[in-house]
């Protein structure tokens, strides 16, 4: 599964940064292609175009603030949850992303 990943905090730094490497790195792990864009403060890595987004299978997005250009995601399957959640239970978000992409499947 293509999967974009993007983070959101205040600060853009560590709950963003730590969020986003767990989450990548658990996908990776079974066997996903991961896109990742963390947003907040004045920090933001490159930012996903709308091609990238669209191309993706699913979205997830985990945030304390809101997250920019949401328009990229138009007609996508976006799973969206709070980043405090998305860090202490990295393994049950990416089993929600499966289950949620394999419902849609049908």
């Amino acid at each position: 599964m293509k999967m974009v990943i993007i983070t959101a905090c205040s600060t853009g730094v560590a709950h963003s940064r730590m969020c986003s490497a767990a989450l990548k790195k658990e996908a990776e792990t079974r066997g996903h292609t991961v896109a990742t864009e963390m947003q907040g403060g004045h920090n933001l890595t490159t930012q996903l175009s709308r091609e990238v987004c669209q191309d993706a299978d699913i979205i997830l997005i985990a945030y304390a603030i809101a997250i920019d250009d949401q328009e990229r995601f138009e007609g996508k399957i976006v799973i969206k949850l709070p980043i405090s959640k998305a860090i202490r239970n990295v393994k049950a978000v990416i089993d929600k992303v499966e289950e949620v992409y394999a419902s849609n499947q049908d």
